[in-house]
């Protein structure tokens, strides 16, 4: 078992933050293998000298606080897709929705896209409509 570090643990929340991130953003993250990661690290540190132990209290409390941020986003995130398979309006299910019928991821944007360039006509110029 690897020893825990403060620069483990700032890793480990900085992941969490960046997922946060992720998930305000409408992206699907994946959080597998977050819960034994915790566990790792609990347990890593429950191993430690008092006095070592002790010097790791500060990052594990911003870890844990990194928490609640994300836990709010995925609740957010949850609440916009039930509301979007209710049939109401949510701009990333949307988008999501649209990635998928034609096949592609949806991209997440710091800018929206520009205009869409016009459609040809349907039919062509020398048929009647």
């Amino acid at each position: 078992m690897t020893e825990p570090s403060a620069a483990g643990i700032a890793l480990l929340a900085g992941a969490l933050d960046e997922a946060r991130r992720q998930a305000e953003a409408g992206a699907t993250i994946d959080l597998a293998g977050l819960e034994e990661r915790v566990a790792t690290l609990c347990a890593a540190a429950e191993a430690l000298p008092r006095a070592e132990a002790q010097a790791l209290l500060g990052p594990l409390g911003d870890l844990v606080a990194a928490l609640d941020p994300l836990a709010a986003a995925l609740k957010t995130q949850h609440a916009a897709r039930d509301a979007a398979l209710e049939g109401r309006d949510d701009p990333h299910t949307a988008r999501h929705r649209a990635a998928a019928a034609y096949g592609r991821a949806p991209a997440v944007h710091s800018q929206p896209p520009g205009p869409l360039p016009p459609a040809p006509s349907a039919l062509p110029d020398d048929e009647p409509t």
